[in-house]
């Protein structure tokens, strides 16, 4: 599921921007999703079924609220 500290915000041509605070830096980050494979991956398909085309670092921000720039200065590349 996602995590409770993002935000979501349906629009309408059909995507959701997810919005919240890097576990990691603090930093603000944003990212773009397909509405309708957030809503099969809150219904418990996984991820990358649901979200193909979503890059894998927004996959994962959405996993644990984890931005691709939080995780780079942690583990690097």
């Amino acid at each position: 599921m996602i995590q409770k500290n993002l935000t979501i915000v349906q629009l309408t041509d059909g995507t959701s921007q997810v919005s919240g605070n890097c576990a990691f830096t603090g930093e603000s980050y944003l990212c773009q999703v397909p509405t309708a494979g957030l809503e099969l991956w809150q219904s418990g398909a996984p991820i990358q079924a649901a979200m193909p085309t979503v890059p894998a670092e927004e996959r994962e921000f959405l996993i644990s609220g984890i931005s691709p720039n939080g995780w780079k200065k942690t583990f690097g590349d």
